[in-house]
């Protein structure tokens, strides 16, 4: 073999090691087809070379597709422990957690293990040896002990009596399905930890202060102590107390904790209102052909209307994670604003599309069905596209469009690799490889969200920004790409899939036929879309102009959105950094 095959070789396999890899492997792979194309490739051995590099990647890849479904299956079912209410936890034969899921894990935070693990006491007086039951033992004792009778033991945390606690041996645990490894298995229950008191709230129609009362009277048993706990005096608690019996229909505190306890959901973790079901952020709409459309939208009722379309992850204006926050923006500006989620993404049913202008009369008719007329436009990064498509298509009913860092596949930059994994994705594996490009966007969606530090940590290497590398590095964008793209991909990958495809293959309409004012914010060191691209779109278009921003990067957008959408809603306001990230 030639050495140019044996370093694509070696890269292969150090890739199905490595997720974060692949993009540049299939990139390089890419090149060397493209030179096999004029007779540049390998060598003398150009057919064989190219046959064993591609049985090479075919078993790397499934590979590396078996290690990304194990850690995948590993997420899902700690996940799943994560939502019960009931503590559980395997301990070791040195007395330390191996494995605990979220509810054990708040029970002992706090507090520290020492050598032996956390100091336990006996809930009953069992008599022990040692420092005995009032000075507790070290988990590691109660381990031994268990183990040598074989039988359960309920114990409770020396240092927080009030955590109930059952330890399982080794062989009754495993008669029950848990692992060997596993010494011992804590368990705890936690009456005031499960959802079952916001069913019960629901169910009977309590007010906010009725469930806070029926909660205090959950966790304590006691109308002093939950007056005590909700800062009340007896008389109101007593009065709050009263109207919860009479709604729910039970007789007494007895009952009341039971109704609670053998809810059906008493098994699940409490759950809080979030933020985005508060403010009604997510709602869905039937189309007219049946399938079911997600949209995202935050702002007064009455103010002016811009579309947003988002980038891949689809945070950069977070209303979902962050509304409040968000809104402070939008109120300021007097804007409603509106996310259509686009084809199998989010909630939003699948649909073929030969052309990003197929999306447009899903806007239309969402746009109809909620009341909105004229309105403008925002696009961020890669949702350039579907926002040209659109205006393309509506512009009867657009006042102005505009765009940040903005992706014009009709630009060829003369050195790929000098620029971030997102323009190699689409600008050459889509252009030259599409069959490839569907094949390892799932792919690297899922290793992103399996390996987001490395993924991000190797951007910044990469990034010639270093306002950038301080949005990179934020955790919240770390956290929140991970959540979005989770939510954006549950129902399946396809929409992304095809939405990149359409983009890299570039746009079947001519701009030059866009009437509407265009507006393109752009960085002046923008390594993911080059602001070249935004030049040549500026003069393909008969009314833009690009706004240049020294020294920012790809992602100045994750902070100057509420500007960007404020010059969208017609006020005319500089580019400043008007929001951040939370965390």
């Amino acid at each position: 073999m030639t050495g140019k095959s044996d370093h694509l070789t070696h890269l292969v396999y150090e890739a199905s090691l490595d997720n974060s890899l692949w993009p540049e492997l299939v990139l390089e792979l890419t090149e060397q087809l493209q030179s096999a194309g004029t007779g540049q490739l390998l060598g003398d051995e150009n057919g064989e070379d190219l046959a064993n590099l591609a049985e090479h990647f075919r078993r790397a890849f499934a590979i590396s597709e078996k290690m990304v479904g194990l850690q995948e299956r590993e997420a899902h079912l700690g996940a799943v422990l994560n939502t019960f209410s009931f503590g559980l936890a395997l301990i070791d034969d040195t007395g330390q957690v191996m494995l605990q899921n979220r509810s054990m894990s708040d029970r002992l935070s706090g507090l520290e293990a020492p050598a032996g693990g956390l100091r336990l006491i006996a809930r009953h007086e069992e008599g022990m040896d040692g420092d005995g039951p009032a000075g507790g033992l070290p988990m590691v004792r109660w381990v031994e002990a268990c183990n040598l009778n074989e039988a359960p033991r309920a114990l409770a945390l020396k240092d927080a009596p009030h955590v109930n606690l059952l330890m399982l041996p080794r062989r009754e645990a495993v008669r029950m399905g848990f692992p060997a490894k596993a010494a011992a298995v804590l368990l705890s229950t936690d009456l005031s930890g499960n959802d079952g008191l916001r069913a019960f709230a629901k169910q009977h129609g309590l007010t906010r202060r009725e469930t806070d009362m029926a909660g205090a009277m959950y966790r304590t048993g006691d109308i002093r102590s939950a007056a005590a706990m909700l800062g009340l005096s007896y008389e109101s608690a007593r009065t709050y107390l009263k109207r919860v019996y009479e709604k729910s229909g039970v007789s007494g505190q007895a009952e009341l904790i039971t109704s609670l306890a053998r809810s059906p959901l008493a098994v699940l973790r409490r759950r809080q209102v979030t933020g985005e079901e508060a403010y009604r952020v997510r709602r869905t709409i039937a189309l007219s052909d049946g399938r079911v459309l997600e949209y995202f939208t935050l702002g007064p009722e009455n103010g002016y209307p811009v579309v947003h379309f988002d980038a891949l992850a689809g945070m950069t204006i977070d209303i979902v994670g962050y509304p409040a926050e968000c809104l402070e923006h939008l109120e300021r500006y007097n804007i409603r604003l509106i996310t259509p989620c686009r084809p199998g993404g989010f909630r939003s049913d699948m649909k073929l599309m030969t052309s990003l202008r197929d999306f447009a009369p899903d806007v239309e008719e969402l746009l109809d069905q909620i009341g909105v007329g004229r309105f403008s436009i925002c696009s961020v990064s890669y949702g350039s596209g579907s926002a040209m498509a659109v205006a393309h298509e509506l512009q009867g009913r657009i006042d102005r469009v505009v765009m940040s860092s903005v992706s014009y596949p009709g630009y060829k930059h003369p050195d790929w690799r000098e620029l971030d994994l997102f323009y190699q994705m689409s600008g050459i594996l889509g252009r030259y490889w599409p069959s490839m490009l569907r094949q390892i966007i799932p792919f690297l969606v899922r290793s992103v969200m399996q390996n987001v530090d490395r993924y991000f940590d190797r951007t910044c290497k990469k990034a010639k920004s270093a306002h950038d590398i301080a949005l990179l590095s934020h955790p919240t964008m770390r956290r929140r790409t991970v959540e979005m793209l989770a939510e954006r991909t549950a129902s399946g990958m396809d929409g992304m899939v095809e939405e990149n495809l359409l983009n890299a293959q570039g746009w079947d309409f001519a701009v030059q036929n866009i009437g509407v004012p265009v507006e393109i914010a752009h960085g002046t060191h923008d390594n993911v879309t080059p602001i070249q691209g935004a030049e040549l779109l500026v003069r393909h278009l008969p009314q833009a102009r690009l706004l240049r921003l020294k020294d920012k990067g790809h992602y100045h957008h994750i902070v100057t959105w509420p500007t960007l959408l404020a010059r969208a809603a017609g006020h005319d306001t500089s580019i400043e950094d008007r929001h951040q990230l939370p965390g």
